[in-house]
């Protein structure tokens, strides 16, 4: 037998690979042997029609958290992933360099999705957070011991996390960014940074900022964000630095991080963000606004975003940020056949952003199908 498995008839929806139209695609091994059209289906040992639906590479989620405040998704994490067409995810930084392994314990021991994660700058990583933020406290800055765990996990850990905002940092200066770099640096990985209602000024942040570092909830509404005070037009520095390799993710999140209004603003000029995540907690996942990837990914549609440019950033996008081009976030031959089979289903479905706007949209993306490694991980159930 020439494929283990053979989805047929499906729109494959694949732009970083340049793999677009009705085709079927074929599995061995637990890769991706063959994208064509009218593979033999008497050559396989299992078939899917999967005719109506697109057929896309397992989506890319490079914002969210299994362990926030120590647990968190936890041991639902591939519960919540597997149902939304996400193989793979990173956690930004829900521990720092005091807690970090028994994230690592967790993801070895528990969570079957692929992940990666970003150590916290703070040494205690996001604990506590709704009493006071993690870095409240300079002596919680730990950019050694960072730097070291992400030494200690080069499989695993990818980059440094910084929270910077109110109630967040220990001040408002620049001062948290120059510690952060420092600890990247060490580390040789980039830096991701939240930003949201940050007192300081975007293009002071973006000094501190090189190219494959992050800034994550670029579509946040609040103050200093990727528009300038009156909140109008694009800063002439947060286009020059998305030019110059500056990733922007919008990491969706529950509240204050994900506006409509920016959103539509920024779309209006141009402004596409590099990465599409949710920064999916159990709260977001079970209570909403974010609920889960194609419920994001239906609203930047909505906005006008093409299906392609949105496949784009939830699969080759973030599978290079996380150091895993060519492995996931592709349906290459030679790549794991991770794989989300996704409808765009006509009908009308409320959607909200996290400042607490909502609008009505005329379509939406629901996951039918999921395969991990070549096997069947998640069916939807009719």
């Amino acid at each position: 037998m020439k494929y283990d498995l053979l989805l047929q008839h499906g729109e494959v929806v694949d732009p970083g690979s340049k793999l677009r139209g009705l085709m079927d695609v074929g599995i061995l091994g637990g890769k991706i042997v063959e994208v064509a059209k009218g593979l033999d289906a008497a050559q396989a040992r299992k078939t899917f029609s999967v005719k109506g639906r697109y057929v896309l590479p397992g989506l890319v989620d490079c914002h969210a958290h299994i362990a926030v405040n120590g647990h968190n998704m936890g041991i639902d994490t591939d519960r919540f992933c597997r149902a939304s067409g996400v193989t793979t995810m990173c956690d930004a930084g829900s521990c720092g360099s005091s807690n970090f392994a028994s994230l690592r314990y967790l993801v070895d021991t528990a969570v079957r999705t692929r992940a990666k994660a970003f150590v916290n700058l703070s040494t205690i990583g996001i604990t506590g957070a709704r009493v006071c933020g993690e870095l409240s406290f300079e002596r919680y800055a730990d950019p050694e011991g960072c730097a070291r765990t992400i030494a200690e996990n080069q499989d695993f850990a990818i980059g440094v996390k910084l929270r910077f905002g109110p109630n967040l940092v220990w001040d408002y200066s620049d001062a948290p960014f120059k510690v952060a770099r420092k600890a990247a640096d060490m580390a040789g990985t980039p830096m991701m940074a939240h930003i949201t209602q940050t007192p300081l000024p975007m293009p002071e942040i973006l000094k501190h900022y090189k190219p494959g570092d992050i800034i994550t909830h670029c579509y946040h509404g609040g103050t200093n964000g990727i528009m300038g005070p009156e909140r109008q037009l694009i800063l002439k520095e947060v286009v020059e630095a998305q030019r110059h390799g500056v990733i922007f993710d919008c990491a969706h999140g529950r509240s204050g991080h994900f506006s409509f209004p920016l959103i539509e603003k920024a779309l209006d000029q141009g402004f596409l963000p590099d990465t599409i995540s949710t920064d999916l907690t159990f709260e977001g996942a079970t209570l909403g606004p974010v609920f889960d990837m194609p419920t994001t990914m239906s609203k930047l549609l909505h906005f006008g975003v093409s299906l392609d440019d949105v496949v784009l950033r939830t699969t080759r996008n973030p599978a290079r940020m996380l150091g895993l081009e060519g492995v996931v976030g592709t349906l290459k031959p030679g790549a794991a056949a991770d794989v989300a089979v996704l409808e765009l289903r006509d009908e009308p479905v409320e959607l909200r952003d996290s400042d607490g706007h909502s609008l009505t949209a005329k379509r939406r993306l629901i996951n039918h199908l999921t395969l991990r490694g070549g096997r069947v991980w998640y069916e939807r159930p009719n």
